[in-house]
């Protein structure tokens, strides 16, 4: 049959036949491409389906009419990005600079992460240079800070901030991650001498013993630098045993829950 000598009706119903079976074949490869796709992409199409939920409440016995209640229910699709600049934001208030105590010329010595709000400090230890320090919150306020114990297998100490300090600081204290991290998590590594700076990453390799690697630059790591993931939460630690691992490697979480020692009596 030559097309051409279709008439007008035959050509409506022929173009309509192509066109439903072109969708049925749209379809079909769309099912099979998802899947095969990965779990991630699977779950980010899932998430911008919307539902409506209608639910019919009965007349009460006062003889009032039936109501219908439609309910939309919509999920919100969240960026990754958006996810590490919540995370920052939150563990940033219970991020502290740790420096020399002399008056002139103070010299930085690392970063540390607040425990508890009576002013408890964690620390790389070997960043210290003796028994006391001085401790830079977030919003500015300073402290003065003692050692009360170090945890010399790990390359730990913790501070005391003295009470006597005035302004009196805010203590927020950081949220120790309890679920165990995973092959392939996002993480963000906190650093900055002066301003916070972060890098980002993905944990590279299970830790075999007390050790998380990453592929976070070396360079964007400092004595003390947090590993956070996520849900703003610390997954692990720099310190000078888990740099001697790997570079790039932080302590993990199993050892920074390690209960802090008790409070010797705050030193004037």
């Amino acid at each position: 049959m030559d097309i051409e000598q279709l008439s007008k009706s035959q050509t409506v119903l022929l173009t309509l036949l192509v066109s439903f079976v072109t969708s049925i074949a749209t379809g079909i490869v769309t099912v099979s491409l998802m899947d095969q796709a990965p779990p991630a992409i699977a779950q980010t199409v899932n998430r911008v389906i919307e539902r409506t939920v209608e639910t019919v409440v009965p007349s009460d016995p006062k003889g009032q009419a039936a109501s219908t209640i439609v309910t939309q229910e919509k999920t919100v699709v969240v960026k990754e990005a958006d996810l590490l600049a919540q995370a920052v934001e939150r563990i940033n208030p219970s991020l502290v600079r740790i420096y020399t105590t002399g008056a002139e010329d103070a010299r930085f010595l690392g970063l540390g992460i607040v425990l508890d709000n009576r002013g408890t400090v964690l620390i790389d230890s070997s960043a210290l240079d003796g028994g006391d320090a001085m401790v830079v919150l977030s919003d500015g306020t300073r402290a003065r800070a003692f050692v009360t114990k170090r945890d010399s297998e790990n390359s730990l100490a913790y501070l005391k901030a003295a009470t006597s300090t005035e302004p009196a600081p805010t203590w927020v204290p950081a949220t120790i991650a309890s679920d165990r991290i995973v092959l392939g998590d996002s993480v963000v590594s906190l650093s900055g001498k002066s301003i916070t700076r972060i890098a980002t990453g993905v944990v590279t390799e299970m830790p075999q013993s007390a050790v998380i690697d990453t592929n976070i630059p070396t360079d964007s790591i400092l004595s003390g630098s947090p590993l956070i993931n996520t849900d703003g939460n610390v997954v692990g630690m720099s310190t000078a045993v888990s740099r001697a691992s790997s570079p790039s490697g932080f302590l993990t979480a199993t050892i920074l829950l390690t209960p802090a020692p008790p409070a010797e009596p705050a030193k004037k």
